[in-house]
């Protein structure tokens, strides 16, 4: 199942504001495994909706018009997932909603996530992290007349562009002149040139469309897949622009397979790729930390970093939270309870989970953000949140 959940989708989401209002996020899961047939999908979003609204009814920071506004907001959700929402394939749903800001927006999620339900000043992204910051990837499929492009995650890829190309022109030309070759002994010889003259000119097609892509966008790398004859050809044609970010092969039907088939046929190349970037990541921010280099681990460490906007890359475990507080005038973010604000004074609240709150400023710094298997932060850097430092 393909995803709309991407990095720049939730670097959007975090920097929506309404200066009038508050953002309803929704977050229900719809694991296919507790929640199969319909009844049980509708019951679900029914419960997790109904806890919105007590919510909203028990949040006595409210003003009446914000209160007003997200019981507006509840009734737009439970229409939208009541009337012709189609949950197919979806392992879970997220929802942003927002009359003063102008939002609303339903993501189909391709794996289950929490129930929870957050009220704010910004759409809550925290939960999202784990599905929708995985570095783009580009699946390639190539033989010998079809071209394919799929771009995703381990969590999700979407066809981007694909192209048919029968063995025409050339080989025309040819067999026009097979008859008169024939007699002459060397036509099959110029038949089968056209031929393979024709394919030469398809994979480069495909090499060029790649090529003027790559151009607009930062991707991990790309996986070719096909016909290993084909395969090699359309790499050997590559241009070094392109050739550089070949780091795979594997197999898969070209032409009929569906976007969830190709990634099952190349999960286990990417997931072995993927695990490694993690791990390169993670030995640079346990350099920098043992050397006093650009990196910092623990919240003490990190929040101000996040403040001052110096995260090139945040790292986070997933499920960890803590409680902080926040500066309501500068946005400063600490651990301890009360007091003031070092920046500028002011008395600081509390905020239930600041990791939540750090990863949204990440998103709207332009920062890479990865949230990783419990442990695996822990075990690397001695703490459950990290980051690779600007400067």
């Amino acid at each position: 199942m393909a995803t709309d959940i991407t990095t720049d989708r939730l670097r959007e989401l975090a920097e929506t504001r309404s200066a009038t209002g508050k953002v309803l996020s929704v977050f229900i899961n719809l694991d296919p495994r507790e929640f199969a047939a319909p009844p049980a999908r509708a019951t679900e979003i029914s419960s997790v909706l109904d806890e919105a609204s007590r919510a909203i009814r028990d949040l006595d920071t409210l003003t009446h018009d914000e209160r007003s506004a997200l019981e507006a907001d509840v009734e737009r959700v439970r229409d939208a997932l009541s009337n012709g929402f189609d949950a197919e394939g979806a392992r879970g749903v997220a929802v942003f909603a927002s009359q003063p800001a102008g939002l609303f927006q339903v993501h189909k999620l391709p794996r289950p996530i929490a129930h929870k339900v957050s009220i704010g000043d910004s759409p809550c992204v925290e939960p999202l992290a784990r599905i929708g910051t995985g570095e783009l990837w580009w699946l390639v499929l190539v033989d010998r007349r079809h071209g394919r492009l799929l771009v995703g995650t381990e969590d999700g890829l979407v066809e981007l562009w694909r192209a048919d190309e029968p063995i025409s022109g050339v080989r025309q030309q040819a067999g026009f002149s097979q008859s008169r070759g024939d007699q002459r002994g060397g036509g099959e010889s110029r038949y089968e040139k056209g031929i393979e003259k024709d394919v030469d000119d398809h994979l480069r097609r495909v090499g060029d469309e790649l090529r003027k892509r790559l151009a607009k966008v930062h991707i991990a790398g790309i996986l070719v897949g096909g016909p290993v004859e084909a395969v090699s050809r359309f790499e050997g044609l590559l241009h070094a622009d392109v050739k550089k970010c070949l780091k795979g092969r594997f197999d898969s039907d070209v032409w009929n397979s569906g976007a969830d088939d190709v990634l099952k046929a190349a999960r286990g190349v990417l997931e072995e790729l993927v695990v490694a970037r993690d791990s390169e990541l993670l030995d640079r921010i346990d350099e920098g930390l043992a050397t006093g280099g650009r990196a910092v681990s623990g919240l003490n460490d990190v929040l101000p970093a996040v403040h001052e906007r110096r995260i090139d890359t945040l790292v986070v475990e997933e499920g960890f939270s803590a409680k902080g507080v926040r500066c309501p005038q500068c946005g400063w973010l600490g651990v301890s309870a009360g007091g003031q604000c070092p920046a500028d004074g002011t008395m600081t609240e509390m905020v239930d989970n600041v990791v939540e709150v750090a990863v949204a400023r990440a998103f709207g710094q332009d920062a890479r953000v990865r949230s990783l298997p419990a442990g695996d932060v822990t075990r690397k850097v001695k703490g459950s949140i990290a980051a690779v430092l600007r400067f």
